[in-house]
This record gives structure tokens, C-alpha cells and sequence, in this order.
């Protein structure tokens, strides 16, 4: 509880905060009232001046009216007469334009008649002159028509003498090829199969004269001892001779003659001139194997080449990827010590071969071409044939 003095200070204080109140809304209404009351004058004033600014405008608008309304008069009298000046010009405009199009009419008429008058008239010119140029024509058409006989039979015999010459050519050109052919295959690669002829009767005899022929085909010593003879003959029969020039003709018989220093023999001529280099002793050599063994088993011409020069041989392919070389120009065969015939497998004869010639042709020597009478394969390495003979 407080005391009873505390409570009247309290009181006191209340009385004296409300009283300070009061006296606060009491002065703040009377400045208020005073500012309202001065506003009011003001916007009465500012309010006049617009009311005599706006009545000044509507006293202007009213005249620029009036000057309007003046105005689109005259304009309406103007339109109503031009609409009806529009309405006599587009009559007068529709009745130029029928008169237009009936002119026109008119005048397209007269322009095709006129036309095909003017063509007629060309027409009748041209006929005349036609008709003049006809009946020289005619006078022309009579003599040659008498002329005609003659130039046929003359043209006739003409065609006979030339009947006769194309004849007579056809027969000159297949004469000269079949001359190109025979001399040109003699250098030409392309036909080595052709110069392996077992079944010459001059090879025939001669393989005859050396074995007496295979007289039991069971026996394979026999079949070896003769092959070794007929290497033999060959080596001790043919003369090795350097191949001299020789001519290549032309394709037509009017370009030059061309010489080259290789050729091949066929077998026949190989024994009758006794005379040949290494692919003419080889051709003949496997000629002569063919025809012993009735051409049942295979012999083949054999080539190895390298930067400085060529060469030919033959080989006898033999069972079990064997192989057996001859080689009469290079006095080489597949051999032992005692010069008895041997089967090596086919990788190590042809490298024994190879190694043969190395000294001579260089360490780049490798096979390029086995051919025969049935066939004709070439290489671009030794490896490469190597594959081929044992996948054969």
C-alpha cells in the first residue's frame, strides 16, 4: 500500500498531463481553422480566373464554328456540282469508248484484209517465178535424164573396180596381220604358253632318238635317269648364242619398224639350228619333258629376273612340296655331291638355285614367271611364288 500523499501526488499528476492535453487540440484547431479559412479564398480566386478563361475559349469556339458551318455550305454547293459535272463527263466517257470499240473493230478488220491481200499478192509474184523457174527446170530435168544412163553405167563400173580394191584390201590387211602376229609373238610375254609344243613331231623324235621313250610309266628311276639325259643333250647339243636383233611391225602397216634384242625359238627351230640362249634351251627342254611323260605331269619354264638381266630354266614340281630344277644354260641342277638328282622341298631348291646365280645377276634376283603349254603365272616376288607352289 502506498501512502496516502503518494496517491494525492498521483491524482494530481493525472489532472495536470489532461489539462496539457487539452490545451494542445485547443491551439491546434484554432491554426487549422485559420489556414482553412485562408485556402479557401485562394481556390475561390484561382477558381474565377479559370471560369473567365474557359468562357473566353467557348466565345472563340463558337465564332470558328459559325466560320465552319459557313464554310461546309460552300463546299456542299461545290460537291453537288462537280457530281453532277462527274455524271456528264462519265456518260460523254461511255459513249467515246462504244465508238472506240466499234472503230477498232474496224480497223482490225481492214488490217487483216489487208494482210491477206498484201500476202496474196506475194503469192501471185512467187507462183510466176516459180512457174518460170519450173520450166527450166524441166528443160534441165531432159538432159540430165539423157545424161542418166551413161553415168550409171559409169558409176556401175565404178563400183565394181571399187568392190574389187576393198576385196583386195581386206585380203592385204589380214595378210599382214597374220604376218604381224607371227613375227611379233616372238618377243610378246603375253604368248609363252604357245612355244611349249610337246606333241612337234621333231621333238617327238628327238625325245624318241635320246630315251626310247618311257617304257614303264611305273618305273620313276627311269623317269629321272631320262630327264637327266635329255638336260644332257640339251646341254651338250644347243650353243649358247646371244639373241641379235629383232623386228616388231607395226600395228598398221604404215608405222616404222621397230627392232628389239630379244626373241624366242620355238622348240623345232632350237634343234635345227643347234643353236639358242637360256629360254630357248629352256623352252625346248620342257617341251621335250612334256612329250616323255605324254604331257600327265607337269614340267615348267621357270624365269627369275633381277636389275641386271634375266633368265630361264626349268622346273619339275614332285610330290610331298618337292622341287627339281634344270637348267641347261646355266649348267645347273637339282643335285648331291655325286651329281645324283635330288628332291629338296620347294623353298630351299629355289633359294639353292637363286644363291646359284647371285654372283652373276646381284642379290636382288628373285622368280617372276612360271609358264607351260597350260600355264602362265607371274610374281612380283619370290616369296610370292613360293606361296603359290605350295597352295597349288
Amino acid at each position: 500500500m502506498y501512502p496516502w500523499w503518494v496517491k494525492v501526488v498521483r491524482k494530481l499528476e493525472a489532472s495536470f498531463i489532461t489539462c496539457l492535453i487539452v490545451a494542445i487540440v485547443l491551439a491546434t484547431s484554432t491554426l487549422y481553422f485559420h489556414d482553412l479559412s485562408v485556402l479557401q479564398e485562394n481556390w475561390g480566386k484561382s477558381l474565377k480566373r479559370q471560369i473567365d478563361s474557359l468562357q473566353s475559349n467557348k466565345n472563340s469556339l463558337v465564332a470558328q464554328n459559325e466560320d465552319l458551318e459557313d464554310q461546309y455550305t460552300t463546299l456542299t454547293i461545290q460537291f453537288t456540282d462537280l457530281t453532277a459535272n462527274y455524271t456528264a463527263l462519265k456518260s460523254q466517257y461511255t459513249d467515246l469508248f462504244q465508238n472506240y470499240t466499234s472503230l477498232k473493230g474496224q480497223y482490225d478488220e481492214v488490217t487483216t484484209n489487208y494482210i491477206s491481200l498484201e500476202k496474196y499478192q506475194n503469192l501471185q509474184t512467187n507462183y510466176t517465178n516459180l512457174e518460170a523457174q519450173y520450166g527450166s527446170v524441166q528443160s534441165n530435168y531432159t538432159i540430165l535424164q539423157a545424161d542418166h544412163a551413161t553415168l550409171q553405167a559409169q558409176y556401175n563400173y565404178l563400183q565394181s573396180l571399187y568392190d574389187n580394191l576393198q576385196a583386195e584390201y581386206n585380203d592385204y590387211v589380214m595378210t599382214y596381220q597374220r604376218l604381224r602376229d607371227e613375227i611379233n609373238h616372238r618377243w610378246d610375254e603375253q604368248n609363252l604358253e604357245l612355244f611349249i609344243t610337246p606333241e612337234d613331231s621333231s621333238v617327238d623324235s628327238l625325245v624318241l632318238s635320246i630315251t626310247g621313250g618311257w617304257s614303264n610309266t611305273s618305273d620313276w628311276n627311269e623317269y629321272w635317269d631320262d630327264s637327266k639325259a635329255m638336260y644332257d643333250w640339251v646341254v651338250s647339243n644347243i650353243e649358247y648364242r646371244y639373241d641379235g636383233l629383232y623386228p616388231m611391225l607395226p600395228f598398221d602397216p604404215s608405222g616404222s619398224v621397230d627392232y628389239w634384242s630379244e626373241m624366242f625359238q620355238f622348240p623345232n627351230e632350237t634343234i635345227d639350228l643347234e643353236k639358242g640362249d637360256c629360254e630357248d634351251m629352256a623352252i625346248l627342254l620342257c617341251s621335250m619333258i612334256r612329250n616323255y611323260n605324254d604331257m600327265q605331269y607337269w614340267a615348267e619354264c621357270i624365269g627369275i629376273t633381277s636389275y641386271k638381266s634375266s633368265h630361264l630354266g626349268v622346273q619339275i614340281p614332285v610330290a610331298d612340296d618337292n622341287l627339281v630344277i634344270f637348267d641347261p644354260a646355266g649348267g645347273y641342277y637339282s643335285s648331291d655331291f655325286w651329281g645324283d638328282i635330288v628332291f629338296n622341298d620347294i623353298s630351299t631348291e629355289i633359294n639353292n638355285w637363286l644363291d646359284h646365280w647371285k654372283p652373276t645377276m646381284g642379290n636382288d634376283v628373285y622368280v617372276d614367271l612360271v609358264f607351260c603349254d597350260q600355264i602362265h603365272e607371274t610374281f612380283t616376288s619370290t616369296t610370292d611364288y613360293i606361296a603359290w607352289m605350295y597352295s597349288r
